[in-house]
């Protein structure tokens, strides 16, 4: 109709691409100037996330996701496929908080958080049944090794594919699939040993990650 004001246009982006990650790795192995920044505005969503799912409720990890860029900014020339950009970033990522994590358990002997207080509060926000059962789910995490938490990290909560998880440890494909296996057995076990959690996960039909251990095969 004459007159009538046209509605405003939506810009849909679509999400990065290998291509999109190969370019940026060639810029930062070029030491473009723009290079590091853009690095940071697109990959750190994704390392927050991963910390926070690697180390569940408690205070922000900003200063971990720093840890990784500067050790992801100083090994980038070690990147041998640049579409493989997220993979690498991974690996270091996974590395940091394996070593925050080793590094916790020390602080938690002499009873001390890393600034020297007392620990903060439980994670609040989520219903109180599913609050206790996300507090239970790391309080197992926390007596397992480092790689049998990073593998459950990012395989059952992080959702990567078996080969991101292998480029990112470092490993072959068979062998993720066999320590995968293995660790999801382990963190089964006693997932079904914990009276309440195991309650409350077959109140959600689920009992333990049972149900995802076959994948890992």
């Amino acid at each position: 109709m004459p007159g009538r004001t046209p509605p405003p246009l939506t810009v849909v982006r679509s999400a990065p691409t290998a291509e999109d990650d190969a370019s940026l790795a060639a810029a930062l192995i070029a030491r473009e100037r723009e290079a590091p920044a853009q690095a940071w505005t697109r990959l750190s969503p994704l390392v927050m996330r991963l910390l926070r799912r690697y180390f569940g409720p408690g205070p922000d990890r900003q200063d971990l996701c720093q840890e990784v860029f500067l050790r992801f900014f100083s090994r980038i020339d070690e990147l041998r496929d640049r579409n493989a950009l997220r993979s690498f970033l991974i690996g270091i990522c996974l590395g940091v908080a394996q070593n925050e994590l080793r590094r916790a358990k020390v602080r938690r002997w002499i009873f001390l958080t890393q600034s020297g207080e007392l620990p903060d509060a439980p994670w609040s926000g989520a219903n109180p049944e599913a609050r206790e059962a996300t507090e239970r789910v790391y309080k197992i995490l926390s007596g397992v090794s480092a790689e049998d938490r990073a593998l459950f990290v990012t395989r059952y909560i992080e959702k990567m594919e078996l080969a991101e998880i292998a480029d990112a440890i470092g490993r072959p494909l068979s062998t993720t699939k066999r320590r995968l296996a293995r660790a999801t057995r382990r963190i089964n076990a006693r997932m079904n040993g914990d009276a309440a959690l195991a309650d409350y996960l077959e109140g959600r039909g689920t009992a333990g990650v049972g149900g995802v251990d076959r994948t890992a095969r």
